[in-house]
């Protein structure tokens, strides 16, 4: 789990380093979670579905180190697809973390998320906190904030329970992203 080990670091201390205002202590917690120990997963087999294909292009707009050390993590993933109108081979997500994740961290839940230019995830909530590491470009919108553009290793945080969405721009969006367990 090298892989897994180095690119949950660089996303780790990119989370602690840029959370600011309301999403610094939740980068915090992001930060101090991904250094507990491992706990054994029951991970899918890897696999990509169509969506992968603007994996390339995603990786050309990520900083280079993280670029790198996803490509190495990369081959582990469980690439999945989401049946939502509009996403129908333009989306496909990966965990990383959590019981179908490739580890289980402190009660972190992480995943990969890849939507294709011009390509919108639709409006949705859920109860836990979470925060975006943006690897790539894209936008993201919560009923707190209009859309906007945080740019590769940009944070973007949604409180709990609040409306949100995020889209691809000219670039595809790729992007990490942890749900926080109940404090």
């Amino acid at each position: 789990m090298q892989a897994l080990d180095r690119f949950l670091s660089l996303a780790g201390a990119a989370v602690a380093a840029r959370a600011t205002g309301a999403a610094w202590p939740a980068g915090q917690r992001v930060a101090a979670l991904l250094s507990s120990p491992p706990e054994n997963a029951a991970p899918a087999p890897a696999g990509r579905q169509p969506a992968c294909r603007h994996l390339t292009a995603a990786l050309n707009a990520t900083p280079p180190a993280m670029a790198e050390a996803f490509r190495a993590l990369e081959p582990q993933l469980a690439w999945r697809t989401r049946d939502l109108p509009g996403l129908d081979g333009r989306y496909a997500g990966a965990p990383v973390l959590g019981p179908q994740g490739l580890q289980q961290r402190g009660g972190l839940v992480a995943g990969i998320s890849l939507v294709a230019p011009g390509t919108t995830y639709p409006d949705h909530d859920h109860p836990p906190e979470e925060i975006y590491l943006a690897l790539s470009g894209g936008e993201w919108w919560n009923a707190a904030t209009p859309w906007h553009a945080p740019g590769p290793g940009g944070i973007v945080h949604n409180p709990p329970g609040i409306l949100h969405a995020m889209r691809g721009t000219d670039v595809p969006l790729l992007a990490i992203w942890f749900l926080l367990p109940p404090v």
